[in-house]
């Protein structure tokens, strides 16, 4: 902020764009916020006709602010929260959690993590105590190493996507990008590419220092990169990650299926 850079981060923690602060106004989210995915994984469990959730978390900043909007989402949705647990980004042992989630009997399971690591272990531990309903994941797991990690139990896994490294789906100009420079992998690539994309657009506009760059991502209009659906910034919105720009997915047979 002193600095007059703008900052791209590819985050979804909520704060990371708060408008109450200072540097939201050099901030723009270059990733789906959890205020986008959450919400789409939610009505997803509602229109797959669950009714009893649980709640696993990380702790730490985006698996408390994930968790307490799953909360009151559930409120609004008519969905009861049979248990609301979480574990360190450190824990090695996660079966206390799974169990009283099991005993907790929902019909589905809300997994609030970015972590692929955390989140294939969580998996693999409701398979081993016996609970056997769909896990709801957010839109940061959508990584191949979820299926390394959770192994059969990433099956459980549905989840709304960026992209998905297994399938082109609406994102067949980046695939073809792709094909012959290492494919696509995760999505970690595909927002630096956005990110690229917004900088070079507002270069483009006439923009020569941070502080006009900034000015610039607010008025250039939709960026033309590469994403599901628009990535466009406004004064007065600095995520643009709709829910157009998700695509829902799940695990079979050890790659990743577009619903």
């Amino acid at each position: 902020m002193r600095a007059q850079v703008p900052l791209f981060p590819m985050v979804g923690t909520p704060s990371v764009t708060d408008p109450e602060k200072p540097y939201s106004k050099w901030v723009f989210r270059m990733s789906v916020p959890l205020s986008t995915d959450l919400p789409a994984s939610m009505h997803r469990m509602v229109k797959d006709g669950k009714k009893r959730m649980a709640i696993f978390s990380e702790e730490d900043a985006y698996g408390q602010q994930g968790a307490a909007m799953a909360v009151e989402l559930a409120k609004k949705l008519g969905v009861e929260v049979v248990e609301n647990i979480s574990a360190p980004k450190t824990a090695t042992d996660l079966t206390t959690q799974a169990t009283k989630i099991r005993n907790a009997n929902p019909d589905a399971v809300l997994l609030v993590t970015a972590s692929t690591g955390s989140g294939g272990a969580f998996l693999r531990k409701l398979q081993q105590v016996g609970l056997n309903v769909p896990v709801y994941g957010m839109a940061g797991i959508v990584q191949k190493q979820i299926i390394t990690s959770g192994g059969t139990a990433a099956e459980m896994l549905i989840a709304p996507a960026l992209v998905n490294p297994d399938e082109a789906g609406p994102l067949k100009e980046l695939f073809a990008l792709m094909k012959d420079n290492g494919g696509v992998d995760g999505f970690g690539a595909v927002l630096g590419a956005n990110a690229a994309a917004g900088v070079v657009a507002a270069l483009k506009s006439g923009a020569t220092t941070g502080a006009q760059v900034r000015d610039a991502m607010e008025k250039i209009g939709s960026i033309k990169g590469y994403a599901a659906g628009p990535i466009k910034y406004s004064p007065t919105d600095h995520d643009s990650w709709g829910p157009e720009t998700l695509i829902f997915v799940t695990v079979r047979d050890g790659k990743f299926k577009n619903l």
